[in-house]
């Protein structure tokens, strides 16, 4: 019991480390995503260099989350528990591929001239970034909260209120990756999509670092 406890606090503290590396890695990428791209990269290349090295924190947090949480998820249902280990790995390997694409835009901006070949391959690299975060950090990370929630819920490890302000803030994170993949542009109201999840992450954090899990014995789940 007392291991448990320290993997669910252990696990808390992944939860916000991942969250603060997101957004503040996502925030020092931001002139790799600016109309004039090149020579926004050049001239921001320590920004640049500290939001990857961030988001290769966030990757490394987003796998320590399910290796930690794991043990014990898998006394509600192990299927489940070996889906949302897969879930946040594939996650957590997209957002370092969209690391690696900003990086190579930063490569891409050092060269001698920019012509129209290398714009052409800039706007190519620009668009693995994106897709890599929309099927990582958004499609993934959606798909894996539900899970963990779902999992949540039927072992009552933590209350229901927030096992189910979970599952409803992934659905709908859900929801907005996959318009966002068919080419609709949700602009300011993706934040609408994105804040029920992302709040509810923060909460379970401070449960988990404050009150751990209750953890069920193998006959104690809801089906």
């Amino acid at each position: 019991m007392r291991a448990d406890s320290t993997r669910a606090k252990a696990a808390g503290v992944l939860f916000i480390v991942a969250t603060v590396a997101a957004v503040a890695g996502g925030t020092l990428l931001l002139p790799t995503q600016e109309g004039n791209f090149l020579a926004e990269a050049v001239s921001s290349e320590q920004s640049i260099v500290a939001g990857a090295i961030l988001e290769f924190i966030q990757a490394l947090a987003v796998l320590g989350i399910p290796a930690l949480l794991f043990p014990i998820l898998k006394r509600v249902d192990e299927g489940l528990a070996l889906g949302f280990f897969g879930t946040r790995t594939v996650e957590a390997a997209l957002t370092i591929a969209g690391s690696v694409f900003a990086l190579l835009v930063l490569s891409l901006s050092k060269g001698e001239a920019t012509n129209a070949a290398t714009q052409q391959l800039g706007d190519l690299l620009i668009s693995g970034r994106e897709w890599s975060y929309l099927f990582g950090p958004t499609l993934m990370f959606s798909v894996s909260a539900i899970l963990l929630y779902l999992l949540l819920y039927r072992g009552h490890l933590v209350p229901n209120w927030l096992s189910l302000w979970g599952l409803f803030g992934g659905a709908l994170l859900l929801a907005s990756g996959v318009i966002e993949m068919f080419g609709y542009d949700l602009g300011a109201a993706q934040a609408i999509f994105s804040a029920p999840i992302g709040i509810n992450e923060m909460v379970l954090a401070v449960w988990l670092i404050a009150k751990g899990l209750t953890v069920p014995e193998l006959d104690h789940t809801r089906v």
